[in-house]
């Protein structure tokens, strides 16, 4: 291990059972970042143990959390006083996840139906491609990435998460403990984003005294893996908010232009 580096912790996203995060170790090294993987957790608790069972007892660390993963650690850092904890990076979430009318009437389907309702979207590209302006990403997330998820996944596993972390995360919580009030944080967004709520952001940065926000340029439906690469060089551009030097060089890799604005 490398502690000259931040050892970073990443709290994966809602039905992020076999993601990984090769942007985040070339970025830092693969010694230095470990993730969790929520496989057979569906509850909010199941979450918050599973990264606390992950948590170093003998390096400083950084928590990055993806859209429900930054709920995740909202929740534990309400729940107790967090030690050696650098900061937190908070990419595409905040306290609650936002859900979205399609979700509601999805997750209330037998699988079977949730299936075909995702074959459906798939066979629909080119009427989301039209709704989104030929904005070929966001036509591609809403018509395939879904069927995607669902099939690596599984309907089921997604459906109880759904209703058991998602639809719960969150709601309760309304302060963090006072030992964490002072951790650094920064968060990661789109100016649009689906699935954030603004309100909510607001709410959430009055949790902590110290705040960073980076906004990133691109149009799309949600802050997903396809934009791990700049959201690690973005990270490694904050470093120095969290202690830490910076790390300036920039990965050889991104998401293509055509998602920009």
């Amino acid at each position: 291990m490398d502690k000259n580096k931040p050892f970073i912790i990443v709290a994966a996203g809602y039905s992020n059972y076999d993601r990984e995060y090769p942007a985040y170790e070339e970025k830092f090294g693969a010694d230095n970042v470990i993730w969790t993987t929520t496989k057979d957790r569906f509850s909010v608790q199941e979450h918050i143990d599973e990264l606390r069972e992950i948590l170093p007892k003998d390096r400083d660390f950084i928590f990055v959390g993806h859209s429900m993963g930054a709920s995740t650690i909202i929740e534990l850092m309400n729940q107790e006083p967090i030690k050696r904890c650098k900061g937190a990076i908070f990419i595409g979430g905040s306290r609650i996840q936002e859900s979205h009318w399609f979700f509601e009437y999805l997750f209330r389907l037998p699988v079977p139906l949730i299936y075909l309702n995702g074959c459906l979207l798939a066979l629909g590209f080119p009427i989301s491609l039209l709704i989104n302006k030929f904005n070929f990403h966001k036509a591609f997330q809403a018509s395939f990435d879904g069927i995607w998820r669902l099939i690596v996944s599984g309907a089921g596993n997604m459906k109880k998460e759904y209703w058991d972390c998602l639809k719960k995360i969150g709601r309760d919580v309304h302060e963090v403990k006072e030992e964490n009030r002072n951790i650094p944080v920064l968060f990661i967004r789109l100016e649009k984003d689906l699935l954030v709520d603004i309100e909510d952001v607001k709410y959430t940065k009055s949790f902590f005294n110290n705040i960073r926000e980076r906004i990133l340029p691109y149009d799309s439906i949600h802050l997903t893996h396809d934009f791990d690469y700049p959201v690690a060089d973005i990270i490694g551009d904050e470093l120095d908010f969290f202690g830490f030097e910076k790390i300036l060089t920039k990965l050889d890799k991104g998401i293509k232009k055509s998602k920009k604005k």
